[in-house]
């Protein structure tokens, strides 16, 4: 399958990773550094499955089925959680209270007007592909949209986000600049660039709170000076993965890991 300047519907997220291509998951950590970008692997966590869950019943209602819920107390539901593991090693297993919590979140984000509104748009479709080229060094892009609407000529983006914190103005605004969610976006908004020629109208974040039982809900959009300012990273972090792809170097420390630290002769 070709890969260049593609617009592709219903690509399943196994076959997207099968595909090369700088992405948003990579910029994010090329952001710490060019060798955590490079080695790093994905480590699933309670917060991620929770995270996942709500996504598949908001807007991939197509990959329930990878989801299960065990108890994890009482006889023999150690043994129970194992096996199904063992027979189902790309599923999410979920507690009863994740599970609770996660259709609480997805009922409180789908109800939400912002929300409501966006998922009512013409053209609507969610876990949208785009894989292109570089226009100037060439390595392949690749980008998987949560929510895109090709609302007659006006394009609209949205990506879903839980969040185990309070949703305070505050917190959002370090949390969004420290996690690279106004890199993700710009990244995004150059790729549909390089496949439609045509910005989006509107990108936003929709924040849903999983943690309470309000599970609140919020829509962000940067503005335009925030977006110019991640421009800037964004071609910094293209330039900068262009001199490692080139000489195969990737500086730098894998954040997480075990460090090894070495201390001159003087030092003790």
């Amino acid at each position: 399958m070709s890969k260049i300047n593609k617009v592709i519907s219903g690509l399943s997220f196994a076959e997207y990773k099968k595909n090369p291509g700088v992405n948003a998951s990579f910029l994010k950590k090329f952001n710490v550094s060019p060798l955590y970008a490079q080695t790093d692997t994905f480590e699933s966590s309670a917060a991620t499955d929770l995270g996942n869950s709500v996504h598949a019943l908001t807007i991939d209602q197509g990959t329930l089925e990878n989801f299960a819920c065990l108890p994890t107390t009482g006889e023999g539901s150690k043994t129970a959680r194992a096996d199904w593991r063992k027979a189902h090693p790309d599923g999410i297993l979920l507690s009863p209270s994740a599970m609770e919590q996660g259709k609480a979140t997805a009922d409180n984000l789908k109800a939400n007007p912002h929300f409501h509104e966006l998922m009512g748009r013409t053209g609507i479709d969610t876990e949208v592909t785009l894989f292109c080229e570089h226009p100037k060094y060439g390595w392949p892009m690749k980008a998987r949209i949560d929510i895109l609407a090709m609302d007659g000529d006006e394009i609209y983006l949205g990506d879903v986000k839980t969040y185990g914190k309070a949703l305070t103005k505050k917190q959002l605004f370090w949390d969004i600049r420290d996690r690279a969610y106004d890199l993700q976006l710009v990244h995004y908004r150059r790729c549909l660039q390089i496949v439609l020629n045509k910005s989006p109208k509107e990108m936003a974040l929709y924040f849903a709170e999983t943690e309470t039982a309000a599970h609140d809900c919020a829509k962000v959009i940067l503005d335009e000076g925030w977006l110019a300012h991640a421009e800037l990273r964004l071609d910094e972090y293209y330039r900068l993965y262009n001199e490692c792809h080139e000489t195969g170097i990737f500086p730098g420390f894998n954040f997480g890991k075990a460090l090894t630290l070495t201390l001159g002769d003087n030092l003790s």
